[in-house]
């Protein structure tokens, strides 16, 4: 489910980069330079920002003077989709709070202990977590009691309708048709790889489910490892959002079989969606959520919340988000938790059994 943008105020801009692979060590490295190129760029940004004075640009007039730095925790490890736009959220924060904004990244337990130190910090609104659609997962395998009901919400500012299903150039497979056909004549043949216990397991489930797709999962890790099994030919599709292997995309390494999602993306016009081919959208767009300890007075989760506000109306966020493809989309406190809520409900939720079986 998607939300009319708040403006759309640059056309997409192309990341660019030409790679080349040359063997399957080669083809490795070039993998993990693409994920090291994003995170280098990230950290130098909030680096730089968060190493000086706030910026001088006016604090929000929210009625609500901040006096202390505060920090947003990455539940994940730096140089993802996450961590990136974390760190862009941190610079346009700080732009307008007149005070340091810092990202903290705190790996481990598929998010919750990021999560975790969250919950277990003075509730004064400086300290924050950003999460996403994986914020619900342990919760529905049952690891974690912790859910978004745990936190309140302070926004979600960005939408990432980027996720695509994405092929080798050597597959043979130039369209979902193709995929579909393959994998119907040899059911449980063409792997899949992805990140078990992760929300991207989930979506193998629901393709399964949805177009009879008969695709096997295979455990290859994050989307770094995802990128360099598709490049070496080790695995046969995967889920990435857009912007991560846009280089390989622009090369021609990879092909775009689908956006995962139930929109078109305007950013991603020549994507097409499952339902140009007749079929069901299975719909694994994600949110970019900002909350804080259940215990913050409400004053303070609202200067937040309008901080974020003026971040989302700022030209430069929305053409930086813009580069990576995402949609900003502000929704505020209760607004924010319930539209999570229901993607969870309509997006993860069906597929609940079978995901928990597959463990």
């Amino acid at each position: 489910m998607m939300r009319k943008k708040i403006s759309v105020l640059l056309a997409a801009l192309a990341m660019t980069g030409v790679l080349s692979a040359c063997g399957s060590s080669g083809q490795a490295t070039t993998a993990a330079a693409t994920e090291a190129k994003t995170e280098a760029k990230t950290e130098a940004a909030t680096t730089e920002a968060a190493g000086s004075e706030a910026e001088s640009a006016a604090p929000a007039d929210t009625g609500y003077k901040f006096e202390e730095t505060v920090t947003l925790i990455c539940p994940v490890k730096a140089g993802g989709d996450t961590d990136r736009n974390t760190r862009v959220l941190a610079e346009y924060m700080q732009k307008y709070m007149g005070v340091n904004v810092i990202v903290k990244n705190v790996d481990g337990g598929a998010t919750v202990m990021g999560m975790q130190e969250c919950l277990d910090a003075k509730p004064d609104g400086t300290t924050l977590v950003v999460n996403g659609t994986d914020m619900f997962v342990p919760y529905m395998q049952g690891s974690s009691t912790i859910n978004i009901d745990s936190f309140k919400t302070i926004a979600i500012p960005v939408i990432d309708n980027t996720t695509v299903l994405a092929v080798n150039k050597n597959s043979g497979w130039n369209t979902l048709e193709d995929l579909l056909k393959a994998s119907q004549a040899a059911p449980d043949t063409i792997e899949y790889g992805g990140k078990i216990g992760a929300s991207n397991q989930i979506c193998g489930i629901a393709m399964n489910k949805e177009w009879n797709a008969g695709l096997k999962f295979i455990d290859v890790g994050n989307n770094a490892a995802k990128m360099t099994a598709l490049l070496g030919e080790q695995t046969d599709v995967i889920n990435i959002s857009y912007a991560l292997a846009n280089d390989y995309f622009t090369t021609g390494e990879f092909i775009p079989l689908c956006l995962l999602g139930n929109e078109k993306n305007e950013l991603l016009a020549n994507v097409p969606m499952a339902s140009d081919y007749g079929l069901a959208n299975v719909d694994f767009s994600k949110f970019f959520w900002v909350g804080t300890s259940p215990e913050t007075p409400d004053e303070i989760v609202n200067a937040l919340a309008d901080v974020i506000r003026q971040v989302c109306e700022d030209p430069e966020f929305v053409a930086s988000m813009e580069s990576y493809y995402l949609t900003v989309d502000y929704m505020a406190t209760e607004e924010a938790k319930d539209f999570a809520n229901k993607m969870y409900e309509s997006g993860l939720l069906p597929y609940k059994d079978e995901f928990l079986s597959n463990q």
